[in-house]
């Protein structure tokens, strides 16, 4: 299934009465060789990025991509994850040579996502994985003019801290340039030093963004790229906690001065304090919990004095993340809910309060990929309660004959307690 590039949803003004002088496109969290109930992704991610994302670059005239961290799902990804990204950044420099601007997330290895850094650069490529190399903005020639891209790749507040306090050091002892030395005032210089003792990323943040932004030519546009967790925003199940107790969330308000600002990290679409501050959330779903979620593509058209306008377009994935809710022979009969879902990622809700056997085995002869079965029927039922002096009074055929009758609510039948009879009198011969 292919999307649909003329269907929008947009934000602010539109593009009705007003020319479109640069369009940008925003997308974070691919998490390639994501590994979902043990099967890979791979193939799914390839069809939305390959089929997909080069359809938008080619259909809507993409001046140049934002992607804000978590290219991989972890740190060494597998060999097929790899080859997938090379193939998608070869593309992009050699055939569609449209610019691409990464930043490192948490889940990636930022050391190696830089490797060939430089070479890469030369390209249209451009990765920022370590905060030492994401201290002065990039300036950007588009069609109308320039734009400073300003890096936020993620990383632990202390590297931050020793990156921004060094890079004022050599700023102030080096530079003649008297705009440039005004950036490492005392006061600013003070507080980076100050900051090479906290843990606390909101305050990190904001004195990078800070950092970042006095450094923006006067009137020139600004994008700022950042992999982070903002306040305020909606977390889904499958994002990974960047640290304990709160610690890691940063204000929105440490984005507030950049015309835009490109947010990775939760996996679902949304503004955080302003319009032009966004999650473009993740392509695909990545959890149960994501399961109504509406994954898209962010788009971004920006006129000369920096304002945006913003719209997106839907992700129609290979397949689809769906919980399925009912009794077990409902699902097991219904030929138009097996056709709908056939080869969907499935979570079954069975509200049987009976036990079933081989069930994930039978569901899977017509929903091919049930990956998990929540046994919400059993759970909501009530259980029968028994005191511990109970307990202390049966032997262990009356305890198993108990137990029987609570999970099936009622006791076992003559033809039953038979066998059973049949299966204690040989364990007792074994013994």
């Amino acid at each position: 299934m292919f999307l649909h590039l003329n269907t929008y949803i947009v934000y602010g003004v539109g593009r009705t009465g007003k020319g479109v002088e640069m369009r940008f496109l925003h997308t974070a969290d691919w998490h390639l060789g994501r590994i979902f109930y043990g099967q890979y992704l791979t193939e799914d991610q390839a069809h939305v990025l390959e089929h997909q994302f080069f359809n938008i670059l080619k259909d809507e005239n993409i001046d140049g991509i934002l992607l804000a961290g978590d290219i991989f799902d972890r740190a060494v990804p597998p060999i097929e994850a790899i080859e997938l990204w090379d193939s998608i950044i070869t593309r992009l420099a050699m055939d569609y040579k449209v610019p691409l601007f990464v930043v490192s997330g948490n889940h990636d290895g930022a050391e190696r996502l830089e490797v060939g850094r430089s070479m890469l650069g030369q390209s249209g490529i451009h990765i920022w994985g370590s905060p030492h190399h994401a201290l002065k903005p990039f300036e950007f020639e588009g069609t109308d003019g320039k734009v400073a891209i300003c890096p936020m790749p993620f990383s632990e507040p202390r590297r931050i801290g020793e990156a921004l306090f060094a890079d004022v050091e050599a700023t102030n002892a080096e530079s003649t340039d008297t705009e440039i030395a005004d950036i490492a005032t005392q006061r600013y210089e003070q507080n980076c030093e100050s900051t090479l003792n906290l843990h606390n990323y909101d305050q990190m943040y904001q004195a990078w963004s800070d950092y970042l932004y006095k450094q923006v030519p006067k009137g020139m546009r600004s994008i700022a790229i950042s992999h982070a967790f903002v306040m305020g925003g909606e977390v889904g199940g499958s994002e990974r906690t960047l640290s304990v107790g709160g610690s890691e969330q940063v204000n929105p308000q440490a984005f507030k001065d950049f015309h835009y600002t490109a947010l990775g990290h939760l996996h679902g679409s949304q503004r955080m304090g302003a319009n032009h501050i966004r999650y473009s959330g993740s392509p695909l779903k990545y959890s149960f919990d994501e399961h109504m979620q509406k994954k898209s593509f962010t788009i971004i058209d920006m006129d000369t004095k920096g304002s945006v306008d913003i719209s997106t377009i839907s992700v129609e994935a290979k397949r689809d993340v769906v919980i399925l809710e009912g009794y077990f022979e409902d699902l097991l009969n219904d030929k138009a809910l097996q056709a709908k879902h056939r080869d969907d990622y499935v979570q079954a809700r069975l509200l049987d309060t009976m036990p079933i056997m081989d069930g994930m085995a039978k569901l899977r002869q017509v929903y091919h990929r049930c990956m998990t079965i929540d046994l919400v029927g059993r759970v909501a039922g009530p259980i029968a309660e028994m005191g511990d002096a109970v307990f202390k009074e049966l032997n262990e055929r009356q305890l198993f004959n108990q137990f029987a009758e609570t999970v099936w609510k009622e006791p076992l039948t003559e033809q039953e307690q038979q066998y059973i009879n049949s299966v204690w009198d040989r364990i007792l011969k074994e013994d």
